[in-house]
């Protein structure tokens, strides 16, 4: 059985060599806003924002996915038509996947145009973002078909791939669009939709490889209501589809306002369905422009025969910096800044 189960995952790393590829995907999508949509670009109400991601998911099995992020952003020119204004940013994140540690590190430039429709409290924004990716793969550490002896998998046999190189590199381009709405004093929404990939590189470690990265399409919307000067709720939906796979992540949080003046925070609890793959109870707190946010996959697909339910831990922290308040001193309304 051992040995069968180490066939299946040969012929799946095969496949993975040769099929079209999907990108990384966020549990806290609201706390990667630059992964997400570059129209997010500096679409906050501070100075500057800067924030760190961590994800490690399926630790169960033999090789699980870890994906590094940390984004950095701020407006660089204001007052433009009174209240418009552009703003840049920075992206990187890693991903590391599977036996021969597949590595995805993309270094992104985003800048972002903030136009007011009539009043401040409907904003429409556009967001154009740019950069390297760099695809490396250890081949060394893969195991082939052919290298099995009717024993055992034995590295020393020759695997007669035509391998290329164990390094890609690519010019990557994603758009966006986003509305921001303040409705009254209780109600807001945010809704956005982008493009990754525009230019669909062509990416393959094999010499007759043919695999093209295929474009990524997003959806996302956000309400926040007040139901009382200390709570809020706060539903989110999550669209997104490339190369013939999507996904639905949807879900609420809830968050209390602690009206402590030692301790002025805001709480956040709640939980999120990704359609057929996993059930996602949230944690967060905002305090003193700090976020931190912690959630966790439970498996709920086929493939908890495997993971045992395990599915993955994800951590953000964002910082939201202002140089000057932004926020009256009796604010109550608990809404995330970031």
């Amino acid at each position: 059985m051992a040995k069968l189960y180490k066939l299946l995952i040969v012929v799946f790393l095969l496949g993975g060599l040769s099929t079209k590829a999907q990108d990384i995907h966020f549990s806290q999508f609201m706390s990667a806003p630059l992964a997400l949509n570059p129209a997010q670009t500096g679409n906050y109400a501070c100075d500057w924002r800067a924030g760190l991601n961590y994800r490690n998911q399926w630790s169960s099995i033999p090789a699980p996915y870890v994906t590094y992020s940390a984004f950095f952003d701020m407006p660089v020119v204001t007052g433009i038509r009174g209240s418009d204004n552009l703003a840049v940013g920075l992206l990187l994140y890693n991903d590391v996947s599977g036996d021969g540690n597949l590595s995805n590190l993309s270094v992104l430039a985003s800048a972002a145009y903030h136009m007011a429709l009539g009043s401040p409290n409907h904003v429409l924004s556009a967001g154009l973002q740019t950069g390297l990716v760099q695809k490396t793969l250890d081949v060394n550490n893969l195991v082939f078909g052919n290298q099995f002896d009717g024993v055992d998998f034995n590295s020393s046999i020759p695997n007669f791939e035509p391998f290329t190189g164990d390094n890609l590199n690519n010019l990557d381009l994603n758009f966006g669009l986003m509305y921001k709405g303040r409705f009254g004093e209780d109600v807001s929404l945010e809704a956005g939709v982008a493009g990754n990939h525009l230019l669909t590189p062509a990416e393959s470690f094999l010499e007759d490889g043919d695999n093209e990265l295929g474009m990524r399409i997003t959806g996302h919307t956000r309400v926040i209501v007040s139901l009382t000067n200390n709570i809020s709720l706060l539903p989110a939906v999550l669209y997104q589809s490339q190369s013939g796979a999507s996904e639905v992540l949807l879900g609420t949080d809830i968050g209390y306002f602690m009206r402590n003046p030692n301790f002025p925070a805001t709480i956040y609890f709640g939980a999120y369905l990704r359609n057929g793959d996993a059930f996602i109870p949230s944690l967060a707190l905002d305090y003193n422009n700090f976020r931190l946010g912690v959630t966790y996959d439970v498996n709920t697909s086929s493939l908890d025969v495997a993971t045992g339910g395990q599915g993955g831990i994800e951590i953000s922290l964002v910082y939201t910096g202002c140089i000057l308040p932004v926020v009256p001193e009796n604010y109550v309304l608990p809404c995330p800044r970031y």
